[in-house]
């Protein structure tokens, strides 16, 4: 496990995402922001695409491509960009939705172009924003755009080109570990919880995965 990623910081996926983009290329950020993709990357040339309008607004002070719009719909023509980067959007989507964005975004990456998606898995702190409707893993790229289940399901491939290049995840230190076992009748038996308590809190740190970076490269076959 890489520590660097041990945290709910955006800039080490950010710093992980920017390896994929060159000088010169077109790079579609969904979920925009305050634009701090395209600020970490220092390019003000990106397309940015946001549905908050006051957000928009602003970010036209700075941005040259600025676009207010709403999910799934993509206001772009096929075949248009080198990267398309989403950060923590897809946990705001219904499924319905979330499926039709991986159309639209299949549609709008060229060839031999990459995908990249972060997002959060479930952990006990998901649900504490109101506008999060479910954690998406990481199997529903590989189901949907990597064609790597051969299970029915509810709606067909949005493609079979791509491939994963990377796959990142995102880690919380777990700091109490008391209710993870039942508790010991017996002298001994509390002896060896305490002693088991003290190495994993202290000596063997334990993580839980809460969110992932997943790299995908769309071939031409």
């Amino acid at each position: 496990m890489n520590l660097e990623f041990a945290t709910h910081e955006r800039e080490p996926f950010f710093a992980l995402a920017k390896n994929y983009i060159e000088n010169n290329q077109k790079v579609l950020d969904i979920g925009a922001g305050n634009g701090d993709f395209a600020n970490f990357c220092n390019r003000d040339d990106f397309y940015l695409f946001d549905g908050n309008e006051q957000t928009v607004e602003s970010l036209k002070q700075k941005y040259k491509n600025v676009y207010l719009g709403r999910l799934p719909k993509l206001p772009f023509e096929d075949d248009l960009f080198d990267v398309i980067h989403c950060s923590h959007v897809v946990e705001h989507l219904e499924p319905n939705i979330f499926y039709d964005t991986l159309v639209e975004m299949n549609r709008c990456l060229r060839p031999e172009g990459y995908l990249i998606i972060s997002a959060p898995l479930y952990w006990e702190g998901f649900y504490d924003d109101l506008s999060h409707i479910r954690p998406y893993p990481t199997a529903i790229y590989k189901n949907y755009l990597c064609n790597k289940q051969n299970n029915n399901r509810t709606r067909s491939c949005v493609s079979n080109k791509y491939s994963v290049v990377e796959e990142i995840y995102r880690f919380k230190e777990l700091k109490n570990l008391t209710n993870s076992y039942p508790y010991p009748r017996n002298i001994i038996g509390k002896l060896w919880l305490k002693i088991t308590l003290v190495l994993k809190n202290y000596a063997f740190k334990q993580y839980q995965k809460t969110g992932y970076t997943i790299v995908l490269k769309k071939g031409n076959i």
